[in-house]
């Protein structure tokens, strides 16, 4: 079974208010990350550099991104690799030792990765090299609001979302990092309809000049940042009230949303409306591809890898023999996966 753990920062644990929830973003959950659950956060260690390793594709990486020919991935004490062929990887210089969560880029130079203490990283060399961008780092008293992930619209007008109801929006690249307010209309209108007015958001995309949120307790939200108050918001109606992990939309414009205990839907009618996908299994998905085909590949908790045509209503398991947690996917050479995830980078074959 799947174990919660909690991150643990100056004597607090990156748990939810709420008595019995914790922060379930695919950063905090599986036995995966058990190594990393008495992991402690100061204000010391944020603006530390990471330390030099000759072994950073074997360490906890908790996303990836793949722009150009370059692949990209974040993750523990502060550590972001690079690789233009998947095979072999080098250390960026990264500001902090920060546990990092997530990566976008715009285009093949500039990116932003997001962390711990509402950090974001800022670069412009195609990831070699990064600088702290955004910090709010946590006061006593005060509760750890990670960023779980960021999304640029273009250059300039970009957002972070993450534990909480944090939400944070510029208009410069960046430059200055301003919050939404998700206090006010936002609480009035979850807590209106009997839903945890402050959840966790753990994913979004832009979906139709908006953007399309996911999060715990079955939340699924669109922010329209055009408009003014309540009207910025859309509470989606949720098939499922535990926690969603991802979203993706398909080339074919479908929708796909997935998280705890192997819940997996789809929508056809722009989330109006979900099916559920039978996947056989309990463990949680935290990320899917689409190969060239239409074929979907997600992958979770325990070596869990599904594959599936993107019509079909039920997913396959694919044949893998280990158990680490597997929080990030990306197709190389059309006919290979690399993993990213709780034991570093491994290859598959999709064959």
């Amino acid at each position: 079974m799947e174990s919660l753990k909690y991150f643990q920062f100056k004597g607090k644990s990156v748990g939810s208010k709420r008595p019995g929830v914790g922060v379930l973003s695919r950063v905090f959950i599986g036995t995966a990350l058990l190594s990393v659950a008495s992991f402690s956060m100061s204000e010391q260690t944020l603006q530390t550099p990471v330390m030099k390793s000759d072994m950073v594709d074997q360490i906890l990486l908790t996303d990836s991104v793949h722009r150009g020919e370059r692949f990209l991935a974040p993750g523990l004490y502060g550590n972001i690799i690079y690789s233009g062929d998947g095979m072999s990887w080098q250390q960026s210089n990264s500001p902090t030792q920060a546990l990092l969560t997530n990566i976008f880029f715009i285009d093949d130079k500039e990116g932003w990765v997001g962390g711990h203490d509402t950090l974001i990283l800022h670069t412009t060399d195609g990831g070699e090299n990064w600088d702290i961008q955004y910090e709010d780092p946590i006061t006593d008293g005060d509760i750890p609001k990670p960023v779980l992930d960021i999304v640029f619209k273009d250059k300039n007008n970009g957002y972070a979302i993450g534990a909480y109801g944090l939400m944070l929006t510029t208009t410069d690249g960046g430059d200055n990092w301003e919050r939404v307010d998700t206090s006010g209309a936002l609480y009035d209108l979850l807590e209106s309809k009997d839903m945890e007015p402050e959840p966790n958001f753990n994913s979004m995309i832009l979906y139709r000049d908006k953007l399309l949120i996911v999060g715990e307790l079955g939340t699924i939200l669109v922010f329209d940042d055009a408009a003014e108050g309540v009207d910025r918001w859309q509470v989606i109606e949720s098939p499922y009230t535990g926690s969603f992990f991802g979203v993706k939309e398909l080339s074919t414009g479908e929708l796909f949303i997935y998280g705890l205990r192997g819940n997996l839907y789809r929508s056809s009618d722009g989330a109006q409306s979900w099916d559920k996908i039978e996947t056989g299994t309990i463990a949680n998905i935290f990320d899917c591809v689409e190969t060239a085909d239409g074929t979907l590949i997600f992958a979770g908790a325990s070596g869990t890898i599904l594959r599936m045509n993107k019509r079909a209503m039920a997913a396959e398991k694919m044949p893998y023999p280990h158990f680490d947690s597997l929080m990030s996917i990306q197709i190389i050479r059309d006919s290979e996966l690399l993993l990213f995830g709780s034991d570093g980078v491994k290859t598959i074959s999709l064959r």
